[in-house]
């Protein structure tokens, strides 16, 4: 067994940084990079998650067919309230129609996402606690699969964030646009994602239960994530073929004027006769 503190306080460490850190780089990155590019990216991470999420509940029990009893229902039941919860308490935010949110309602959305994305911690949170709690190893990081592990976990919370970040880029407008006020942002969405994982080890460590039903709760958030994503996806690309269009009807009127005869003037219509 590892001790509480020691294990709490490297859970912490490993977690915030690489939160903060990701973050960071993606908001940084979205002033450089076209949103679309950002947004895309970000979408693709989110596929890599739901299944690395998805996992984790156990397929949502579906090898059990109808026979997992009250725990497949317990699981599914969890999934729907995931979804159901977050369409619900954003459902006055235009979530169908995303160009009508973009700077409209603050960091309420990135941080609704940042929510929506740390619950699967409670689950991540829970097996670290009871890991630390049962091994025979002195060692944390032998514990866990060695250095490997410990740099793969880093990583992926590097990448998760972005998720939110690239929200944060789409929906919010920077106030003042000072860099205190956009690291104050970053900082408050990290804690917002991170809490959910230290709940988990804390209470993995004390308390023996299953993780699943977290990570099927996750799950089930993540819907909400996707259509915060894939609206800006799409709606972020119209403004260049509306603009090519544009283009091209000018070049259009622009040819069509070149060529039709127009009158010539010579000085035999400045005479006046008398």
């Amino acid at each position: 067994m590892i001790g509480f503190a020691e294990s709490f306080l490297t859970w912490l460490v490993s977690t915030i940084l690489p939160t903060f850190a990701g973050l960071s780089a993606i908001t940084w990155a979205s002033k450089k990079v076209p949103l679309r590019y950002i947004v895309a990216f970000a979408f693709g991470i989110l596929f890599w998650f739901f299944v690395d999420t998805i996992s984790g509940s156990a397929v949502l029990d579906v090898n059990s067919g109808f026979g997992g009893g009250l725990a497949q229902v317990g699981v599914v039941l969890l999934f729907v309230i995931g979804v159901v919860s977050f369409f619900w308490v954003d459902r006055k935010r235009d979530i169908l129609s995303p160009q009508s949110a973009v700077g409209k309602y603050g960091l309420t959305i990135p941080l609704l996402v940042a929510i929506a994305l740390g619950i699967h911690g409670l689950g991540e949170g829970a097996a670290f606690g009871a890991t630390a709690y049962s091994t025979s190893s002195t060692s944390l990081l032998n514990a866990f699969g060695g250095l490997t592990a410990g740099v793969a976990y880093i990583l992926h919370k590097v990448l998760e964030p972005m998720m939110i970040g690239a929200c944060y880029s789409v929906y919010t407008k920077p106030e003042g646009g000072t860099v205190g006020s956009w690291l104050r942002s970053v900082f408050l969405m990290s804690i917002v994602f991170v809490i959910p994982s230290l709940l988990g080890a804390a209470t993995g460590y004390l308390l023996a239960y299953d993780a699943t039903y977290f990570f099927a709760l996750g799950t089930g958030a993540a819907i909400y994530v996707v259509f915060r994503l894939a609206g800006p996806l799409f709606v972020l690309a119209k403004p260049r073929r509306a603009e090519s269009r544009s283009k091209w009807r000018y070049l259009g009127s622009s040819e069509s004027w070149r060529s039709t005869p127009q009158p010539s003037f010579t000085p035999e219509h400045d005479q006046i006769k008398i």
